[in-house]
């Protein structure tokens, strides 16, 4: 009996020590990379787009007078948000039947030339048909269509695991959710998280005022008043001298 509880106690002696070696042995680690991937909101949270229709119906009377003012405004303006929020081809539409598409003739002309001058390419412009879209005070329309991003914002609240970080460096499941939910729910213009917008040319008015300032301080520092003489800047207030 001594002898059996001896090896008992040995068994349970050599159990705890290899325990004990066990929980001082160093964990294995995820390299800083993988660890820096696996922590990225983008990656863990991304935000997912569908496509929108925008529409543009410009009708005309019967006599094919091509556009009104309001008309050529209204294309105006449609045509510049699709350069700053589409991605993909603009869609010029054509009634389908002889006399409607006569009558809309010289507007669809009127509405190519606008596109062309916007600086869309003919490739960026897909020609179509459809019905007249009739009605009893219309006639036939012309319809300008593209398609634009839609951010849709992922869901949050998960929390399968602890929160706190494990050993593997890697975050809880319901990291960086949040900061992706409120970008892709606030954002004005969804293409701007796909790409950046185009450089848009300079103000020629902030361009008048910055060379007026580099002209003025040139000449305050000798450059064009003669030695010694300054020429103060537009709308400052001369120095008096000593008396």
């Amino acid at each position: 009996m001594i002898i059996k509880s001896r090896m008992n106690a040995l068994a349970i002696a050599i159990a705890m020590a290899a325990l004990s070696t066990a929980g001082c042995r160093e964990h294995m680690r995820l390299d800083d990379f993988t660890a820096a991937e696996l922590n990225d909101p983008d990656k863990r949270h991304p935000i997912a787009y569908r496509g929108q229709t925008e529409a543009l119906l410009v009708e005309m009377g019967g006599k094919g007078e091509g556009l009104s003012y309001d008309q050529q405004a209204d294309v105006y303006r449609f045509v510049k948000r699709y350069r700053a929020e589409a991605n993909g081809p603009i869609t010029l539409s054509a009634p389908r039947s002889a006399g409607a598409h006569l009558a809309a003739s010289r507007s669809l002309r009127e509405i190519e030339d606008a596109l062309q001058a916007s600086g869309i390419s003919g490739r960026s412009i897909r020609m179509d048909r459809h019905g007249d879209f009739e009605n009893g005070e219309f006639g036939p329309a012309i319809k300008l269509a593209y398609v634009r991003p839609v951010a849709i914002a992922p869901e949050c609240g998960q929390w399968p695991e602890d929160t706190g970080r494990d050993r593997e460096r890697v975050r809880f499941e319901n990291y960086g959710c949040a900061a992706q939910r409120n970008l892709a729910l606030t954002v004005a213009n969804s293409r701007d998280l796909q790409r950046a917008q185009g450089v848009s040319p300079r103000s020629g008015e902030r361009r008048d005022t910055t060379w007026k300032e580099y002209v003025n301080q040139t000449e305050s520092d000798g450059g064009g008043g003669g030695a010694g003489t300054a020429t103060p800047a537009a709308g400052a207030t001369p120095a008096r001298g000593l008396q």
